[in-house]
Parts: structure tokens; C-alpha cells; sequence
């Protein structure tokens, strides 16, 4: 089985340092459906345990660049490296000699201890205001304080020394394995952090793939850090915003963090894809003229007698007929009918209800690649008649409509499946005959737009979008739809995202590529 081993800053984690619904979702799904799925992060479980606390973890992770291997069930430590003592008297008298401020790691008589000294840097007082309700920080007064107990790990913020002289002492010869980099969310902050020799995300990798008897491990990564791990991978993917470095060594380069380019990839790489052609995007105009034929024909010959019925459906008949190969056989699948099958799997028409579609979808999807259609009027004609004798009353001028906010509530209803790779949605737009406001017969199919990738959803975005824009503004630019519903959808595809708050309205940007 193949070990899915991921960073979580800048690679697995958006900007704001969280995971998004739809990526609590997505490894929720994979996990259950039995992918392997841990993470390697610089972070102590306590803070990277709370982050990831929504998804059901079943396998150890990997915390502290390697240093411990934690159960994420029961929060304690499978295992955990710690820096031998003499090489700990050679850093304190190097930190001692030139004022430097780190933060400690360590355990003092048996419990967990983050030591800083009060009188610390101002980088180093900045971090720790973000975790004040750490129950493991403790304040020292003096170095040897700080120095307590067996220690496994030592942060240096924004270090006052140079970086060749940190590298001078902690080094492989002295006992350290150490490594600097620039923080993901504060971009003038630098991180220097060392910990025992030998040890890193790559030595703590193997062990993982051992104990859960992976003989395949894909790491994903995004700084200096992962290039260990990425050296014992059998494949390793760096994402899109990820150092040059590491680009440079790794086997391909995948979406940005803030489009969820690890999960995509998972997604894809663990479910089976099935067979499937996009379809041409212009409509066959005969084809459907003959579809609706056959439908009318067919519910003519039929037992129902109830008119209004009749026309309700003769749409959803039509479009039957269109997608499928045999229209009047319907497909059982786990329990579930399926509306149409063709060359290209399974097509379920649905106008509303979509969250009805969720189970079908769950079923469906493993068995073949479908093709959610929604029947959109694009063009309208009401017609008025006298109900008892037929005769026409009114007829009103042709309706084009443009606004598809119906479809998008719709669409919002299934999102969790929007990125699954074996499903495909149809705007199918017709062209109806409307009378008196009950009936409708289709009368043409003037257009079929596919949503099939990321791709197909970013075309969806208004033109004229600034850089930056608020809800309200996209509302206003958006032509096809009058709801915020979209931004949601688009947000939620990680076509967008958050990048500021101004009030209580959200400032977004559309992600990269």
C-alpha cells in the first residue's frame, strides 16, 4: 500500500494556517474509504493535533521534524528523540555567549515543558502571544532554567547570530541535525531550529512506512525541511508556491495549498477513473429533435393520463432519450436507478433537489463515471391558451434568461463531489415552450456547458474582477448569477479565497493556477 505523506504548513494548510471544509471532507472520505494519510510537520502535535482535529487521523504523524512520532488518537508519543547532553552544554554556552533567546523543547521530570526565557527577543514574545493557552509554556528566569530536563528540540526566532555561525555549532560533528527557513504566514520572520543528528522527517518517514506496512511512500512538501523526506520518497510532489529547491528535486510539481493540490492529488491518485470522452460542446440538434420524438411517442403509448404530469416530464423524458443509448432501459446500481447510461457512463437529469443525489452519487461513482444534467430554460415562450377549448389567448414575447442562481443552489447541494474525477456536470440549455405558466415542451437544446475540472469552474468567474474584491462586488459583476451562492461554489473549488477582512466583510482574491 502506498504511505500519502504530507507537510502541513504551505502545503497541506491554507494561508490562514486551517484546513477548509471541503479538505476536512475530502480526507475524511479518503480516509474512510482506507488511503493511508499521515502528515510530517516542524509543529508539536498539541498545535498541529488542534488544526487537524476535524479529520479521523488512524495512523501516526510526525511532529517536530522527525523528533516524535505521535498516536493522534490518544495524543501520547510512540516515540521521541532527544539531544545528548553534551552537545546540549555546547549550544547553552554558544546561546549564553552572544544573547540569544530560544525557545526549549523538552521533558522535565516527566512532563512535556516550552521553555523561553521572560527577558526574550521580541520574535520569540510575538509567537508565544499566539499560544497563550499552551499549557505546556513555561517562562524561565535564567538559562539554566531553560535548559531543564532532556531536551529534543530548540527554536531560534529572528536569531541575532548569523546563520554561518548557528551552522558552526550545530552541525552533524557536534550532535545537531538543524535547518533555517523563512515563515510561511509572517514573511519577516526566520526560523533556525536544531535537534538531535541523524534524526529528521526522513528517518521518522521510514519508520512511519514500517509500522503501518506501506511499501510505497508519496511525500508532498513545500520548504527546506521536506528536502530530507522527499530523499526517501519514492515520489515526492512539490506544490505550486513551494521554495525552487525543492521543485528542482522533486518528481513534479502539483497545485498551490490554497487550491488543495495534495488532496486533488490523492483524490486522483487512489480512485479508480473510469472511461470517459468530453462530449463536443455544441448540442446535435437533430439528435434531440428526434430525442424529443421519441419521448412524446413513448409517454403517448403509456398508461399515464394526467397532462400536466405528462408535460412536467417530457423534458426529463427528452433528455433521457438524448444521453442514453438504450432509454428504455433503466440501469440498477446498488440499489439506485440510474436515469440514463451512454458510452460515457451514467447521466442522472435532475432540475432540483440535488441533496437527494448525494447517496446515488456515493454508489454511482464507483461504478462508473456520471454526468449530473441540469435542465436550464435559457429561452422562453409563454404561451396563454383557454384551458377548456385550447384556444390561444395570449402569446407573449420569447424570454431569454440569463440568471442561473437556481442552478448554482443546486450545484452547492453536492459540492463535497465537485472535484471527485469521475463526475461531470451538464448545463444542458433549452429552449420551451411554456403554457400558461404549467406546461412545457422542449423545443430545442441550444447549448450543453460540461463542468468536468478546476478549469471548466475558473471560466465561471466574472470579467472585470479586481485583485481584490468583497462579496458585493462580485455580485454585482456576475451576469449569471444574482447570489453569493457562486462565490461559495468558486471558494470552495479554491478558485478564491480569503485575504482579508475589512468589518465583518471578507476581502478575496482569485488563487493561482
Amino acid at each position: 500500500m502506498t504511505l500519502y505523506l504530507t507537510d502541513l504548513d504551505g502545503t497541506l494548510l491554507n494561508y490562514a494556517a486551517k484546513l477548509k471544509p471541503r479538505a476536512i471532507e475530502m480526507l475524511n472520505r479518503m480516509i474512510k474509504n482506507g488511503v493511508l494519510f499521515s502528515y510530517a510537520t516542524a509543529r508539536r502535535f498539541q498545535t498541529a493535533g488542534k488544526i487537524m482535529q476535524d479529520v479521523s487521523m488512524n495512523i501516526p504523524v510526525i511532529n517536530m521534524n522527525g523528533v516524535i512520532l505521535t498516536d493522534p488518537v490518544t495524543g501520547k508519543k510512540i516515540s521521541t528523540e532527544t539531544i545528548h547532553k553534551r552537545s546540549i552544554e555546547a549550544a547553552k554556552e554558544f546561546i549564553i555567549a552572544n544573547n540569544e533567546t530560544p525557545i526549549v523543547y523538552a521533558h522535565v521530570k516527566g512532563v512535556e515543558r516550552v521553555s523561553f526565557l521572560k527577558e526574550s527577543h521580541k520574535a520569540v514574545h510575538s509567537f508565544n502571544d499566539t499560544r497563550k493557552d499552551d499549557p505546556f509554556r513555561h517562562a524561565c528566569d535564567s538559562y539554566d532554567e531553560l535548559f531543564e530536563g532532556e531536551i529534543c528540540y530548540i527554536t531560534f526566532l529572528n536569531p541575532k547570530s548569523k546563520i554561518a555561525s548557528l551552522d558552526a555549532v550545530f552541525n552533524c560533528k557536534n550532535g545537531f541535525s538543524a535547518v533555517t527557513y523563512m515563515d510561511t504566514y509572517a514573511k519577516n520572520l526566520r526560523f533556525y531550529e536544531a535537534w538531535s543528528a541523524g534524526v529528521s522527517k526522513a528517518t521518522a518517514a521510514l519508520k512511519l512506512k514500517e509500522l503501518v506496512g506501506a511499501d510505497k511512500i508519496i511525500a508532498f512538501g513545500d520548504n527546506f525541511n521536506d528536502i530530507p523526506m522527499f530523499g526517501v520518497a519514492d515520489e515526492c510532489y512539490a506544490v505550486q508556491n513551494a521554495v525552487n529547491e525543492l521543485k528542482t528535486i522533486a518528481t513534479g510539481i502539483i497545485g498551490s495549498n490554497e487550491s488543495m493540490g495534495v488532496l486533488v492529488f490523492i483524490e486522483r491518485d487512489t480512485v479508480k477513473i473510469w472511461d470517459y470522452t468530453p462530449p463536443p460542446s455544441k448540442p446535435d440538434a437533430v439528435r434531440f429533435a428526434s430525442a424529443v420524438a421519441d419521448a412524446r411517442n413513448t409517454r403517448l403509448h403509456s398508461k399515464i393520463n394526467d397532462v400536466g404530469t405528462l408535460n412536467e416530464k417530457l423534458i426529463h423524458a427528452s433528455l433521457k432519450h438524448y444521453f442514453s443509448t438504450n432509454p428504455d432501459r433503466e440501469a440498477k446500481i446498488g440499489g439506485y436507478y440510474a436515469d440514463a447510461a451512454g458510452e460515457n457512463g451514467i447521466y442522472e437529469i435532475q432540475t432540483a433537489g440535488w441533496d437527494k443525489l448525494k447517496n446515488k452519487l456515493s454508489v454511482f461513482l464507483e461504478a462508473s463515471h456520471v454526468t449530473v444534467v441540469y435542465p436550464y430554460e435559457q429561452r422562453v415562450h409563454n404561451i396563454f391558451t383557454n384551458e377548456i377549448t385550447g384556444e390561444l389567448i395570449k402569446k407573449s414575447t420569447v424570454r431569454n434568461n440569463k440568471n442561473m442562481t437556481s442552478f448554482f443552489l443546486e450545484l452547492y447541494r453536492i459540492k463535497g463531489f465537485l472535484t471527485h474525477p469521475n463526475l461531470s456536470v451538464c448545463i444542458a440549455g433549452l429552449e420551451v415552450e411554456k403554457i400558461n405558466k404549467k406546461h412545457k415542451n422542449p423545443l430545442a437544446l441550444l447549448s450543453e456547458v460540461y463542468l468536468n475540472s478546476a478549469e471548466d469552474y475558473r471560466r465561471l468567474l466574472p470579467e472585470g474582477l479586481p485583485d481584490k474584491f468583497t462579496r458585493r462586488e462580485f455580485i454585482k459583476l456576475s451576469k449569471i448569477c444574482t447570489d453569493s451562492i457562486l462565490l461559495g461554489i468558486l471558494e470552495w473549488m479554491s478558485i478564491v479565497h480569503k485575504v482579508d477582512k475589512i468589518g465583518k466583510e471578507f476581502i478575496y482574491s482569485v488563487s493561482a493556477q
